[in-house]
């Protein structure tokens, strides 16, 4: 029997190991944390199949200016890192040129839509369906400007099989009372789907995993080393793995480890932030999305979640909390009734690509190293069926999906 390692526990490579497990595979997880523990535990608990658009969408270049200007914007970057993310910046605003949206385009609409239906068997498998649920995902606006440029948006959703409808604020307030009348107007999705608590989802992933004979090592990897028919798994205090595939599933910490087998992968953290209230004195019965603020509210099992934005700060700076406190100042202009007391402030790090489109796939060196990372904001979203992926790539299938769409060398 094969001997596979799956290096990181976050959502995507606990799906990837069960997924894996399933097909007869020796799994074993590797985190130093613990399942679930980094930028799984505090995303917004969405299954968001229903988005087509990447983040490096036409004019968007034309933004960026003003939200940098904005230090607790939707984007902003720490001066201290301003120098280094700046390759980054420039690639992801190629990526916002035609012929290469169009890819991003591609890429992003079809991983999204196989999402729903690799979550359901994965659901279905593990025992874990209970923690979903369909809600469906308001996108709500504050000025009526923000509607006319996103309705051509609307369409693209349309166009590729999903149900929108545009609604005025008096209509979003009918299906969510607690809303001001800042909300002049946005679009329900109803197909969209949310979780109950993303952390709670990843445990019992956890548990199923480990149910079927799974282990799940609480160590660090430094380094993976191809040696003739194995993979080396260096941990630390110079203790040694030997596995016959390993899969690098580690998030925002992937870049260093895909160095070492010659992809150099413009990988970046994107710095998330939320606040979850605990007794919020508002419910909400669907997801919510309001873009034109960089932010979104989910009720949770536990709370109210409100969080969003994206700062570039690397993996070592120390939090800026201002920003999970200015999300909540805005969101409370949303929903006046909001109790912003006893909130429990997070920041994670999403492991994102310029074009918006995961790494999955070998790796240059060998074969028997297989990414699955770089999801960015649909982490969530896409575990699943990168999970199916991956399967697929070891096992020698055809893949259901052209892989070469979220190759490492694509770049």
């Amino acid at each position: 029997m094969r001997h596979i390692h799956v290096i990181g526990a976050g959502v995507v490579g606990l799906a990837t190991a069960l997924r894996l497990q399933q097909e007869g595979y020796k799994v074993a997880l590797i985190d130093r944390n613990g399942p679930g523990e980094m930028a799984s535990r505090g995303n917004a608990a969405g299954i968001a199949w229903t988005d087509v658009a990447p983040l490096a969408s036409k004019g968007i270049w034309r933004k960026i200016p003003g939200w940098l200007l904005d230090p607790l914007g939707p984007l902003s970057v720490r001066p201290a890192y301003a120098l280094k993310i700046l390759p980054w910046m420039l690639r992801f605003s190629r990526a916002s040129l035609p012929d290469k949206l169009k890819h991003s385009v591609l890429g992003k609409a079809a991983i999204n839509k196989a999402s729903l239906p690799a979550w359901e068997r994965l659901w279905q498998s593990s025992g874990t369906r209970h923690h979903v649920f369909m809600k469906g995902c308001l996108e709500v606006y504050t000025e009526h400007s923000q509607i006319e440029g996103v309705r051509k948006g609307w369409q693209e959703q349309r166009e590729h099989g999903i149900e929108v409808e545009e609604l005025n604020g008096n209509q979003i307030r009918e299906l969510e009372p607690d809303f001001s009348e800042n909300v002049v107007g946005g679009a329900l999705v109803p197909g969209w789907m949310s979780v109950d608590d993303p952390h709670a989802l990843c445990l019992s992933l956890a548990e199923a995993f480990e149910r079927n004979g799974g282990k799940i090592l609480k160590k660090s990897v430094s380094h993976v080393q191809p040696q003739g028919d194995h993979i080396v798994l260096h941990l630390e205090a110079e203790e040694q793995i030997l596995s016959d595939h390993a899969v690098i599933a580690c998030g925002a910490w992937s870049k260093t480890l895909a160095a070492q087998l010659g992809d150099k992968v413009p990988l970046e953290t994107e710095r998330g932030y939320n606040t979850t209230f605990s007794e919020p004195n508002v419910a909400l019965k669907h997801a919510v999305m309001v873009p034109g603020l960089g932010f979104a509210v989910t009720q949770l099992s536990h709370g109210l979640r409100v969080g969003g934005a994206v700062e570039f700060g690397g993996l070592e700076m120390e939090a800026n909390w201002k920003r999970a406190d200015a999300m909540a100042e805005k969101a409370s202009r949303l929903l006046p009734g909001l109790n912003r007391e006893n909130g429990i402030r997070w920041m994670g790090h999403r492991p994102s690509m310029p074009d918006t489109l995961p790494v999955i796939g070998h790796s240059k060196q060998s074969d028997r190293v297989t990414y699955a990372f770089g999801h960015g904001h649909h982490g969530l979203t896409q575990a699943a069926i990168t999970a199916e992926l991956v399967s697929d790539l070891i096992c020698g299938e055809t893949p259901r999906i052209d892989c070469t769409l979220y190759s490492a060398q694509r770049f």
